[in-house]
């Protein structure tokens, strides 16, 4: 063998030994080290999102405060949706119309009152040309269809009648005391029905997606579709859109789809990118030490009371912080015991801390022969 080859692999063992953290040391300390001190450097605001216009997304302190305490609600949730076309912008704008939320109000011409001596009725007539220019697959049978599915709703199938694709006629089933007031009812609450796309969509935007690669396959245009709002599950099941590579901001949202694997991925990937819209870069071994703390008991739990009381059981370490009175209170009224195994529990009781030099400790005395353990305590007060 090749004397070369021999001392270059000792030199790269030699680098990895000496790159691999020492027993005992302080990780957690170190991992929220370097992500909570870059957080003096973020601002406070809501910023643009990048290459879109009219979009904004949560970013800096509110964004990571959103990721670390598991918010099952968040300011600007998106939707990052590939097409599997994604160089055509007409079949682009197709899928939009299919996942965007777009109600009555947005596609009907006019919405009135029409009272004869026979029949007293609400007549919707729909704006084909709008229709169109959306690419909407609408006519007025789907849109009785979504009438009828109103939830809570009194109307029956024979109430609408739907003629010639572009016409609506319902009826109330009311008597001539309530006439009126059921059709003014019937005309303010139309406009808002759902007729198209996914309820909880507030609106999805075409964009173009940053050229990469060389020669031709850059100076052909990709798209994907960024959608605010929620329901990852329906965008995913969408005709034409590319769901293994859809993703979400929403991490709890991703979890509930894609399960805890997922979310824990999530949560990296949004801490990433929050800190490198800001130009930091933290090692990502710190990110991955959070996002396994918040996961490994196969649920996400955010960095709160709530979800720190679900992690861990000690209550010396619950009251040390948040609560003090409450936790210790209960332990009593309980009966619980604490190992005094964490940071927290020695520091309060005086003892070393397993950390360090303190994570080693004696088995064997040197003047016994029979073997005993060291045991850390305090000795009782009326000993």
């Amino acid at each position: 063998m090749d004397l070369r080859f021999v001392v270059f692999l000792r030199i790269c063992i030699d680098r990895y030994l000496w790159k691999k953290v020492e027993p005992g040391t302080a990780i957690g300390a170190i991992g929220a080290q370097s992500i909570g001190e870059p957080g003096t450097q973020m601002t406070l605001k809501t910023f643009h999102f990048a290459g879109v216009a009219s979009m904004n997304i949560t970013q800096g302190v509110p964004r990571i405060k959103e990721i670390i305490n598991a918010a099952k609600k968040i300011s600007t949730p998106i939707i990052t949706a590939e097409l599997e076309n994604n160089t055509n912008v007409n079949a682009a704008r197709i899928l939009r119309g299919r996942a965007q939320r777009t109600v009555l109000g947005q596609v009907a011409k006019s919405i009135q009152i029409v009272m004869t001596s026979r029949s007293a009725l609400v007549r919707v007539t729909l704006d084909m040309e709008t229709i169109q220019e959306a690419q909407l697959a609408l006519d007025a049978y789907i849109v009785r269809q979504a009438i009828l599915r109103i939830p809570r709703s009194k109307i029956k199938e024979e109430h609408v009648k739907a003629s010639d694709g572009r016409k609506l006629e319902i009826s109330t089933q009311g008597g001539r005391n309530k006439l009126h007031f059921e059709l003014h009812h019937l005309k303010n609450m139309l406009p808002n029905v759902v007729v198209k796309g996914i309820q909880t969509v507030e609106r999805a935007i075409i964009a173009q997606k940053k050229r990469e690669g060389s020669g031709k396959d850059q100076e052909i245009p990709k798209y994907n579709m960024l959608i605010e709002g929620t329901g990852l599950l329906e965008v995913m099941g969408i005709d034409g859109i590319d769901g293994r590579n859809t993703t979400s901001n929403h991490v709890m949202e991703v979890q509930q789809v894609l399960g805890i694997e997922a979310a824990r991925r999530c949560i990296i990937e949004q801490i990433k990118d929050t800190m490198e819209s800001h130009g930091m870069s933290i090692d990502m071994r710190h990110m991955m030490l959070l996002g396994d703390i918040m996961t490994f008991k196969g649920e996400v739990l955010g960095i709160t009371r709530y979800g720190i009381q679900k992690m861990d059981k000690s209550v010396l370490m619950l009251a040390s912080f948040e609560r003090t009175a409450d936790h210790l209170f209960n332990a009593c009224v309980n009966g619980r015991e604490d190992m005094i195994e964490g940071v927290s529990e020695c520091v309060i009781m005086g003892i070393p801390v397993p950390l360090g030099t303190g994570i080693l400790k004696v088995r064997q005395r040197a003047n016994d022969d029979a073997p005993a353990m060291l045991q850390y305590g305090l000795d009782p007060i009326l000993a």
